[in-house]
């Protein structure tokens, strides 16, 4: 594909993006993207339960300027990691192995609570004791987790994965000198479709309609 073809088609995916300060998100938009890290072993419970803990790589409109801090102090470009990310997910999740045939093995994501949390300097959050969130940062989107299954073919290592998150509650929050709220993007929630593999995961979510 030529340079032209891709640069056109770049201006042409941002601008559908939908606004955080704009009219909300279009049925089946896409409005989000994230990536994981290897969470903490503490974080990691008896069985297949554990913590969901990823980074955004793409909320509405806003630029990596406005999703990641620099390099040291600040300054340079985004550093495009959970380090540096102002915005992360926290959802706490429980497993439980559903069928299985020769192939596949099914795990139900049973129902549970997610956040997202908003830090203008994500360079103090600590992540070694999960259950203590204080240095997270602001707690600016709340959902509803709806249950999810979660299809492998390797025992559960790695496979698809589909949810909907439904917005139970949000509050303001300032982003370079203005003001944004997760509702005037997503006020009904999201879908979001991820493939995991071992610890990593990542996944893209659409807007859902009333």
């Amino acid at each position: 594909m030529k340079l032209a073809t891709i640069a056109t088609l770049g201006i042409l995916l941002l601008g559908s993006y939908a606004s955080l300060n704009a009219q909300p998100a279009g049925t089946s938009q896409v409005v989000m993207a994230y990536m994981n890290e290897k969470v903490p072993p503490s974080a990691t419970l008896p069985g297949f339960d554990g913590l969901c803990l990823i980074y955004y790589t793409l909320v509405g409109d806003l630029d990596l300027k406005s999703l990641f801090a620099g390099g040291p102090f600040g300054f340079g470009p985004p550093v495009v990691d959970r380090a540096h990310a102002y915005f992360i997910w926290a959802s706490d999740y429980s497993a439980q192995p559903l069928t299985q045939n020769e192939v596949f093995t099914s795990f139900l994501i049973t129902e549970g609570k997610g956040t997202i949390y908003y830090s203008s300097t994500p360079e103090q959050r600590h992540f070694d004791l999960p259950t203590d969130r204080s240095s997270w940062g602001e707690p600016v989107a709340t959902f509803v987790r709806k249950a999810g299954v979660f299809q492998s073919r390797d025992g559960g290592i790695s496979g698809p994965l589909v949810n909907t998150a439904v917005l139970v509650s949000s509050k303001p929050f300032q982003l370079n000198g203005k003001t944004f709220d997760f509702k005037d993007l997503i006020p009904y929630g999201m879908t979001c479709s991820e493939t995991a593999d071992g610890d990593y995961e990542a996944g893209t979510c659409v807007a859902i309609g009333k």
